[in-house]
């Protein structure tokens, strides 16, 4: 990954708004599309980055909610890792004058998607036990103020001692570490009978692990595939394929006759294809976020030339929340551009 200049600053379409970007975040997402393992990513070279969060510097013809100057968060259909990006306005918030650019960058996707997976897939109630996968994550994390609002039963894995313990800090009742011992296993002496939801970001042969530990009436939900990122080469490429398997083989008949269910989330196609539904949702991350029910977990910010190393401490999984970059205007800088050549501080690329 490189900051590189002369891009030109783009100009919006009647349905955009360009934004002066002060923060944008990183999301393990951005990872996978680096390295060439992302279906919809663009062709290489492209800017990558779901969200940002600036001032309105230019609005299209048919702009009506927004202004030259406002301040503003929003999703981007990548290209949010510039000084300027590109926004629909149906994917824009106000950003309100409490919340710093910092943390604004912070809200859309991984507060986006905790709240799409928990509310709009299906209902959760006080009743409701949860497994979070990646617990100690962002969207981990945020999952967990939700369900805390939504005063759920929570189960959390992670892989370190010291993401359980900053679990059991932010009041998760129950942590499994997978590294120590078998989730499944841990989670039927909890729960004999099995959970209600499982968050699910690994993918693979945790999916049906997954599907074994609901009980009647009950739900995965599968917004990611981390397990199935790798750094190696053909021959740990190849080690996946069990678990690639593992994920195309589903039993349809089983779900039915266990009245369960495996709901997909990808947050890109929500809104390409459900742009309102994107808004409501983040716009309901914002009330809530007003009325004190959560907050964001920013852990760690970077300057933006720094965002190789940024990309390397999330795919090495040595970071618990959100990384934001942030972008000093006052530098003489362009674009940052995702080359695929590759550059110090980046694991791998295509």
């Amino acid at each position: 990954l490189k900051v590189t200049g002369g891009n030109p600053k783009p100009e919006p379409k009647p349905d955009e708004v360009i934004v002066k970007v002060h923060a944008f975040g990183l999301n393990f997402a951005d990872i996978i599309a680096r390295k060439g393992n992302y279906q919809d990513a663009p062709p290489f070279p492209f800017i990558p980055g779901y969200e940002c969060a600036g001032v309105v510097d230019s609005v299209g013809a048919e702009v009506k909610e927004f202004k030259v100057g406002d301040r503003v968060m929003g999703f981007t259909d990548f290209g949010s890792y510039a000084q300027y990006a590109r926004v629909p306005e149906i994917g824009c918030v106000p950003l309100p004058d409490s919340l710093s650019f910092v943390d604004g960058a912070a809200l859309p996707v991984q507060f986006g998607t905790a709240y799409h997976c928990l509310y709009q897939t299906g209902p959760i109630n006080k009743t409701s036990r949860v497994l979070v996968h990646a617990c100690a994550g962002g969207v981990g994390l945020a999952a967990v103020q939700l369900l805390q609002y939504s005063e759920c039963t929570i189960i959390g894995t992670c892989g370190s001692q010291a993401k359980c313990d900053l679990l059991k800090e932010k009041g998760v009742q129950h942590v499994i570490n997978y590294n120590e011992s078998d989730y499944t296993e841990e989670v039927k002496k909890i729960f004999p009978d099995g959970v209600d939801v499982v968050l699910n970001s690994l993918g693979g042969d945790t999916i049906k692990k997954d599907l074994d530990i609901v009980r009647t009436a009950g739900r995965v939900i599968g917004f990611g595939a981390a397990q199935l990122n790798t750094t190696g080469g053909v021959f740990s490429k190849f080690a996946l394929l069990p678990k690639v398997l593992s994920m195309v083989t589903i039993n349809a008949i089983s779900l039915l006759m266990g009245t369960k269910s495996l709901c997909g989330v990808n947050m890109k196609r929500v809104g390409d294809d459900r742009p309102e539904l994107l808004q409501y949702e983040l716009s309901e991350v914002i009330r809530l976020l007003a009325e004190g029910h959560i907050k964001s977990h920013v852990t760690q910010t970077f300057d933006w030339h720094d965002i190789g190393k940024a990309h390397e401490l999330v795919e090495t999984r040595q970071t618990t929340g959100k990384l934001i970059l942030t972008i000093n205007h006052d530098e003489q800088a362009s674009p940052g551009e995702l080359s695929p050549e590759p550059s110090p501080a980046t694991v791998s690329q295509p």
